[in-house]
């Protein structure tokens, strides 16, 4: 069974937060990084309770519903939060905790759990992201979001020498001593049609998607015979099914469109049933990425 096999899309895209591979992975400026590896035993962990969520999903849209704001983060982290609770492998201690130092707030801790088996409490910083690359590829800093300020390497910059050192700059203002600080960065690239070749800091197997400017759609024949459907940002995460797709309106305005969209391109099966074959940012014409990179 795969995060992609439950039928209620709320529960899939907990199974995705769960399952999908991280952006990077390993220990990268001495800060841990969740690998797949961990993810997918943490999947296996749970599939018997989201199998039951399946058949049940009220708890879980009770919980994503509870969130004030309904930013894509914001819902990223409500699935990891539920994620934890269910997890028989961690304890969730506390959550979004500011840090605040003379009135001055410093900052916020994400997430702190206790690892069941070895009783080692945890820091945990999370994001989800959704970058687009250009030359030269191999820097994390040439990797922006739709917002050209929030790049790759830069998130991982702030994560690494700012949100995982909250704890250990400030242990006094936390209740519980921290062992290990983690970061999870889960989400997907997007390479330009032809090219694949990622940043040096991102693990061979993170998910992929293109992006395109209007102007050449038409070039290209992979996208020229199939349909596109604009999704929402909280369509993000997991794939969609058919009935989902089916509930969609196909773009006509693709080319028109003075803001990049996400979108899927699609097919019909042999029983005319759609299926989303991959995942493409169409950029207008008048889109540009910034002039300056990173060196090294």
């Amino acid at each position: 069974m795969t995060s992609q096999s439950f039928k209620h899309r709320i529960v899939r895209d907990l199974a995705w937060v769960i399952a999908s591979p991280p952006l990077i992975s390993g220990i990268k400026d001495n800060i841990n990084w969740l690998d797949h590896k961990k993810c997918t035993e943490e999947f296996n962990a749970c599939l018997k309770t989201l199998i039951e969520l399946d058949k049940n999903p009220t708890p879980l849209i009770v919980h994503i519903d509870a969130l004030k704001s309904k930013r894509l983060g914001y819902r990223f982290e409500a699935f990891i939060s539920y994620w934890l609770q269910i997890s028989p492998n961690f304890e969730l201690l506390a959550q979004n905790i500011q840090i605040i130092e003379n009135k001055s707030t410093l900052g916020e801790v994400d997430f702190i759990i206790k690892d069941k088996h070895t009783l080692k409490v945890i820091h945990l910083e999370v994001a989800v992201k959704f970058y687009l690359g250009t030359e030269p590829f191999e820097d994390s800093f040439r990797w922006f979001g739709t917002n050209t300020q929030d790049q790759l390497g830069r998130k991982q910059q702030h994560l690494t020498n700012h949100q995982t050192q909250l704890s250990l700059k400030h242990p006094e203002l936390l209740k519980f001593d921290i062992d290990e600080r983690y970061c999870l960065l889960k989400g997907r690239l997007f390479y330009p049609f032809g090219l694949n070749a990622p940043p040096k800091t991102v693990i061979d197997n993170h998910l992929r998607g293109r992006w395109i400017k209007q102007c050449d759609i038409q070039n290209k024949v992979s996208l020229r015979n199939k349909d596109l459907f604009q999704l929402t940002k909280h369509e993000w995460l997991s794939e969609l099914y058919h009935q989902e797709i089916n509930d969609k309106v196909a773009l006509e305005n693709v080319y028109e469109a003075d803001r990049a969209q996400c979108c899927i391109a699609v097919d019909r099966d042999e029983a005319g049933f759609y299926k989303e074959t991959e995942r493409v940012f169409i950029l207008p014409d008048s889109f540009r990425f910034p002039d300056f990179y990173h060196e090294g």
